[in-house]
């Protein structure tokens, strides 16, 4: 009896333990980016996102751009069509892992992450896509200010790193 009370505590510490890991991707919900081949102002990226979400009133502004972000910095993108290809400014998505308690609160919505993108109004679009809903919107990323910050914070590393 003793060894079964000792296994459920070991199990139910493991499990509280990937709770607290994956509670920071609770943050940024399933989403997919692409570029949109268009022309950017200096310093921005401009890119599509689309969030897959139960509920389609549930997708505000803060959400999109924070998923923005967040592809911008560990996903990249890419446009088939103009075979623009972008890849992720933190190098890769361990870099997520390795500062988890920066970016946890980076994505809280009200974050910092949704200071650096600017979703353009007239491009929203939402489309059933089975169960959930698929809502799209073009959104403007200020790169250049984004990883300037990140590198400051000691996030990423910066250009100057690799001479």
């Amino acid at each position: 009896m003793k060894r079964i009370a000792i296994l459920m505590m070991a199990l139910l510490s493991i499990m509280a333990f990937s709770q607290a890991k994956t509670q920071s991707k609770d943050n940024v919900p399933e989403y997919q980016i692409s570029g949109t081949g268009e022309t950017a102002a200096q310093g921005t990226y401009m890119v599509k996102v689309s969030v897959l979400v139960k509920k389609a009133k549930d997708v505000s502004d803060d959400v999109i751009s924070r998923c923005a972000v967040h592809g911008v910095l560990f996903k990249g993108f890419s446009n088939q069509n103009t075979r623009q290809t972008q890849k992720p400014l933190a190098g890769s998505p361990s870099a997520e892992a390795s500062h988890a308690d920066y970016f946890e609160s980076f994505f809280r919505p009200g974050g910092a992450a949704a200071s650096y993108a600017d979703v353009i109004g007239t491009s929203r679009t939402t489309t059933k896509s089975g169960k959930l809903y698929k809502v799209t919107t073009v959104v403007s990323v200020n790169k250049d200010q984004l990883r300037k910050d990140l590198e400051d914070a000691g996030v990423i590393k910066g250009l100057n790193s690799i001479f």
